[in-house]
């Protein structure tokens, strides 16, 4: 979308979310066409994603030189790569020739990216190395002045990896500041990293899926007992302003190193840092644009929601362990089971997204008024507000753009 005008629809829909985002007793919602506007999508993927601390993954995806991971972002294809000096970057896995990409997936590719489509060849940093064919025309050493896989920059935060496609961006680490000190006694940074599981082409918007995760008002009718023995009724929300980068809650448990499974009982050792309270407790929370997870008393579960349409986005979901829980002499099969409760929760959350989509499209949908459990959605609606506003600003102070190459 570039910065484009904004027009007098999305000047509309921005109206609304303002007038519904003051507080919990006046406000409401979000407007359908948050959900399945095109033209809204464009402008959030401008005012959201190109402009904010995006999470790709884990450190410990890509411990080796040459590992890499593709996650894609949008319309726009990212990488984390390692390189051979142990430095994790995030490149944009686009060929500088004709635009081919250069990896798909993730594994190891050795101490190069190479082109299929032309072998033109990059380093791990990104710098072009070789471009057959081409020194009748430009010479390979004035190519590498101009062609190269583009680098974005890059913050480590408790061992997961973010970027953000904006180089004029405001450090991250600063916004996390009240989250990072919740989790202190956690150790996440230290956990070790399962296989992640991808699932693609869900039917629903990239928003609903972030607020399954911070809304706990559902939880008590979606899963019902599943979730009774951390009650909705245990849940205390923390103040947040717009300027911070998470937004988070705990809920507490009616017993001790309470687990989401079957057994409803942590199944592995608890994690030995914690106290009295982080035995007692779920934290729920988000660090948007797109990164949720739970830490419970034996690790913490994590998913990436990477948008891809209005209506569509996927997701990698991965669980954290401390690295002596994955020496437990019955890990493989205590965390299958453990992985096997979490996916009823998803299967549950994931027919309840796929019905809110339906009725989103639906012109007749008007913005609901929130429950006094749903605090955190309007602290959302407000992370959001700010940046839609902040972008906005930015357009309308901005030259008009000159052509490009």
């Amino acid at each position: 979308m570039g910065q484009a005008p904004v027009s007098a629809n999305l000047r509309r829909i921005l109206k609304v979310i303002e007038d519904g985002s003051h507080d919990m007793a006046t406000g409401w919602n979000l407007p359908r066409e948050c959900y399945v506007d095109p033209e809204f999508y464009a402008f959030e993927q401008e005012a959201i994603f190109m402009r904010q601390w995006l999470c790709l993954g884990r450190v410990d995806e890509i411990p080796k030189p040459g590992d890499f991971v593709r996650v894609d972002m949008g319309d726009e294809p990212l990488m984390m790569v390692r390189g051979k000096d142990m430095e994790i970057r995030v490149l944009s896995p686009i060929c500088a020739h004709r635009a081919h990409l250069v990896c798909e997936g993730s594994g190891n590719t050795g101490r190069l990216f190479r082109c299929p489509f032309h072998a033109w060849t990059y380093g791990l940093d990104g710098n072009l190395i070789a471009a057959p064919s081409m020194n009748d025309t430009v010479g390979l050493k004035n190519l590498k002045g101009e062609a190269y896989l583009p680098s974005h920059r890059v913050e480590i935060w408790n061992g997961f990896v973010f970027t953000n496609l904006d180089p004029d961006a405001k450090p991250l680490a600063p916004t996390l500041t009240k989250l990072t000190a919740e989790l202190e006694n956690y150790h996440i940074g230290d956990m070790v990293s399962m296989p992640v599981a991808e699932l693609r082409d869900n039917p629903w918007n990239w928003k609903s899926q972030l607020e399954n995760g911070i809304e706990p008002y559902h939880s008590a009718y979606l899963h019902g007992m599943l979730h009774d023995f951390a009650h909705v009724r245990l849940t205390s929300f923390v103040e947040i302003s717009p300027d911070e980068g998470a937004i988070y809650h705990p809920t507490g448990f009616y017993h001790a190193d309470a687990g989401f499974n079957p057994t409803t009982k942590a199944l592995l050792p608890i994690i030995p840092t914690l106290g009295e309270k982080e035995r007692n407790q779920v934290i729920f929370a988000s660090i948007p644009p797109n990164l949720g997870f739970g830490a419970v008393p034996e690790g913490l579960f994590y998913y990436l929601v990477l948008p891809a349409g209005p209506e569509h986005m996927n997701l990698r979901i991965g669980h954290l362990y401390p690295e002596e829980s994955t020496k437990h002499p019955r890990f493989e099969q205590l965390y299958k089971i453990a992985q096997d409760g979490l996916v009823l929760f998803h299967q549950q959350d994931a027919s309840s997204d796929a019905s809110l989509q339906k009725g989103m499209r639906s012109r007749f949908r008007r913005p609901g008024r929130y429950s006094f459990q749903e605090e955190s959605l309007l602290q959302f609606n407000q992370w959001l507000l700010k940046r839609y506003q902040d972008y906005v600003d930015l357009v309308e102070g901005a030259p008009e753009p000159s052509a490009t190459r």
